[in-house]
């Protein structure tokens, strides 16, 4: 089985240049823009096309709108039905939430000082890897699909691909980032 990370397409909060990371404000509001699903639609050709995707599929989505529309993308050109998971939702971005996306770098600062600081009361990258990384778990246990797609963000997918790569964690933004609508392997050893 193999497993990918999917960033969502560049959606409305990118646009606008917001933290939205809570469910109460990015459940139903800054979905894709038409350059996302563009995205989206785009990295999923070029890895068909390279023969990286084998049914059966199961897709996993991130709850917020632009995550479920991205793999709404995903799930029309597979004909596969997408499920959603809580566990792959946006790292809280605490009293960050809602302000300007320049205050990402003061958070990663602290984080490659500290993966398991709460400052701002953000969610530790510990505690983001210790929740997706159980996703991944029992994606990784599954013998009834041969590819899983999880549709996630930008701080959930470099800290899964910090860890898989078994760099510190700290560096996850050096090590792991996506770009919007970026599709990439995980390479996972269990627990």
């Amino acid at each position: 089985m193999r497993l990918f990370l999917l960033r969502h397409g560049r959606s409305l909060a990118n646009e606008q240049r917001l933290i939205a990371s809570r469910p109460v404000n990015a459940a139903e509001r800054f979905g894709l823009l038409p350059f996302g699903r563009e995205q989206i639609s785009r990295s999923l050709q070029e890895a068909l096309e390279a023969g990286l995707l084998t049914p059966p599929f199961a897709l996993i989505s991130s709850p917020l709108l632009r995550a479920r529309e991205s793999i709404a993308v995903v799930a029309d050109q597979l004909g596969v039905s997408p499920t959603v998971d809580g566990r792959l939702s946006e790292r809280d971005f605490g009293q960050l939430e809602l302000k300007q996306d320049d205050q990402y770098e003061q958070v990663w600062v602290e984080d490659r000082l500290d993966p398991e600081h709460e400052s701002w009361d953000v969610e530790s990258v510990v505690r983001v890897l210790a929740r997706a990384g159980a996703v991944v778990d029992e994606c990784s246990a599954r013998d009834d699909v041969e590819t899983v797609i999880l549709c996630t963000h930008g701080d959930v997918a470099s800290i899964l691909l910090c860890s898989a790569l078994g760099a510190p964690l700290g560096q996850h933004r050096e090590v792991g980032a996506l770009d919007t609508g970026e599709l990439r392997e995980l390479t996972w050893h269990t627990g």
